[in-house]
């Protein structure tokens, strides 16, 4: 079997992200491999708009409750665990920092936040599985 150094794992605060990170604890522990909880701001593609402080606050405080509890979760099982941020559209986001972040693997929650039109798989899930050269390991 492959070893697994950086695990990257998408948070969204849903109860499927949270299986997916369960499932990279798993794997983490058997390695000692590092987590990445990676949460993306959504930012509508619309050109013009500006963000108020009040939109920013409200990010901000969802970031952190897709975060706070998985770091818990992350520590109460001794797996090493950090975490980042970013901005954009959800699936290409997280294609692009596991990229850049030489990441050995994506554990993903399937059917999130925003993956209720897909009718198997969350539509985020989807575009990571089919956009990325990495291996993605996908959480029902």
């Amino acid at each position: 079997m492959a070893k697994f150094n950086k695990i990257l794992v998408p948070l969204d605060g849903s109860a499927n992200s949270i299986r997916g990170l369960d499932r990279a604890i798993d794997i983490a522990k058997g390695g000692n491999a590092e987590i990445t909880g990676f949460y993306v701001f959504h930012l509508p593609l619309t050109a013009g708009i500006k963000y108020t402080q009040k939109m920013k606050d409200d990010a901000q405080k969802k970031a952190v409750k897709a975060i706070g509890p998985a770091m818990n979760r992350a520590q109460k099982a001794g797996a090493t665990f950090k975490y980042k941020t970013g901005g954009g559209h959800t699936g290409s986001e997280i294609v692009k920092f596991a990229q850049n972040g030489k990441f050995d693997m994506i554990v993903i929650g399937a059917r999130g936040v925003g993956g209720a039109k897909e009718a198997f798989l969350g539509s985020t899930s989807n575009y990571v599985m089919h956009k990325t050269k990495i291996p993605v390991l996908v959480v029902k």
